[in-house]
C-alpha cells in the first residue's frame, strides 16, 4: 500500500464529469459502477489486504498519505460547484435523476469519509478542510456529534449512529437525522467554553450552510438550489447506510448501570477484502477507527476477532435496502458473535 494507491479514487469525480458532459444514459455510471461493480468484484476477489506487509512504507511516507487525502477537497468541492451551474443547462429529468445520485454519492462516499477522516485530526489545517466538506454537504453539526457523541455512546442506547437488532435502514434513516442534530445541540450546550446560550458551533455552521444556499439561489436560481439540496440528502442518507452497518446489532454489555463497557474489536463490523480497504479509505477497518480514534487512514489494521461482513461495504450497504435478505445474512452471524464472546 502506498500514497498514491488512494490517489487512484480521483476517477470517480472526474468520471461524474466527464459522463455529465457525455449526456444520455451515461450519467447513470457511476452508481452502477458503486453499487454493481464493485460489489460483484468484492465477490469474486477474495484476497486480504496487506496491512501487515505496509508498516515501513506507511512510517516513511505518512505526509505524503495527508497530501493524498487533502488534494481531494479541492477536487470535490469543484464537482459540486460546477454542477450546481451545469445543471442550469439540463431539462431532462432522467439526466438530473442520474446527476444527482452520481454527484451525491460521490460526495457521501468520499466527501463524508474524507470530511470523518480530518474531523479528527490535531493540526487546524485538516480540521478545516474536515468542515469545508461537511458546509459542502450541509451537515457540518455532523462533525459536533460524531467527536463528542458517538464515540463515546457507539454501541450503546444513546447512540443514534448505531442500529439495533431488527431495524431496518428505512426505520433507522429518520431518527438518526433528526438525533444527529438534536445531539449536536446538545452536545454544544454542556461546552464550558460556551459564555452565550444562543451563540455556539451550531448557530454558526447553521449560518453558514444558510449564507451558502442564499449564494447558490442568487446566482443560480432555485433549480440549482433544489438539485444542490437533493445531492445532499443522497450524500447524507449515504453517510447514515454506512453507521448504519458498521454497528448494526452489535451492543456494549453494561459493566454497571449506565456504564458500558469498554468498546472493543467485537463492536464494529469489518470487511477484510483488499479491493474494500481501499475503496473507503481503510473506513471498512472501523473497529481499529474506535479503538484508536487519533490514527489516520493509512494505519487502521483489521482485527480478525471483529464480524466481518461477507463483502465490503459496497455490497452490504445494497443488502440495506433489502431488509428481509440482510437480517438473514446479518442476524445469524450476530447470533454466532455471541456465543463467542
Amino acid at each position: 500500500m502506498t500514497p498514491w494507491t488512494f490517489s487512484r479514487l480521483l476517477l470517480l469525480p472526474v468520471m461524474v464529469f466527464i459522463t455529465a458532459l457525455a449526456g444520455g444514459w451515461w450519467i447513470f455510471a457511476t452508481p452502477v459502477i458503486c453499487f454493481i461493480i464493485h460489489p460483484l468484484l468484492n465477490l469474486l476477489v477474495k484476497q486480504k489486504a496487506p496491512i501487515d506487509e505496509t508498516h515501513l512504507l506507511i512510517q516513511s511516507t505518512r505526509h505524503l498519505f495527508r497530501w493524498v487525502a487533502l488534494l481531494y477537497v479541492p477536487v470535490l468541492i469543484g464537482l459540486t460547484s460546477w454542477s450546481v451551474y451545469f445543471v442550469t443547462t439540463v431539462y431532462d429529468p432522467v439526466f438530473l435523476t442520474g446527476f444527482a445520485l452520481s454527484v451525491g454519492i460521490i460526495n457521501g462516499a468520499l466527501g463524508f469519509t474524507l470530511a470523518h477522516e480530518f474531523i479528527h485530526a490535531n493540526n487546524n489545517t485538516e480540521r478545516t478542510a474536515g468542515y469545508l466538506l461537511l458546509l459542502q454537504n450541509f451537515y457540518m453539526h455532523y462533525g459536533i456529534e460524531h467527536i463528542g457523541g458517538h464515540h463515546v455512546y457507539a454501541c450503546t442506547d444513546k447512540d443514534p449512529h448505531t442500529a439495533r437488532l431488527g431495524e431496518s435502514f428505512y426505520r433507522f434513516l429518520p431518527g438518526a437525522i433528526a438525533k444527529t442534530f438534536l445531539n449536536a445541540v446538545i452536545i454544544e450546550k454542556g461546552r464550558k467554553k460556551n459564555k452565550h446560550p444562543f451563540i455556539n458551533r451550531v448557530t454558526l455552521f447553521l449560518a453558514l450552510q444558510l449564507i451558502l444556499l442564499i449564494i447558490i439561489v442568487c446566482t443560480a436560481g432555485w433549480a440549482a438550489a433544489g438539485f444542490y439540496l437533493i445531492q445532499c440528502f443522497i450524500a447524507i442518507a449515504l453517510l447514515h447506510n454506512i453507521n448504519y452497518l458498521q454497528h448494526y446489532g452489535l451492543m456494549r454489555k453494561q459493566v454497571i448501570p449506565g456504564k458500558p463497557e469498554r468498546i472493543t474489536a467485537h463492536h464494529a463490523w469489518n470487511t477484510n477484502n483488499k479491493i474494500s480497504a481501499f475503496s473507503l479509505f481503510q473506513l471498512e477497518n472501523h473497529a481499529d477507527h474506535h479503538m484508536h480514534p487519533s490514527h489516520s487512514y493509512e494505519k487502521l489494521e483489521t482485527h480478525d476477532e471483529s464480524p466481518q461482513y461477507p463483502t465490503g461495504y459496497s455490497g452490504m450497504m445494497v443488502l440495506t435496502l433489502l431488509p428481509s435478505l440482510w437480517f438473514k445474512i446479518t442476524n445469524k452471524k450476530i447470533t454466532l458473535q455471541l456465543k463467542t464472546t
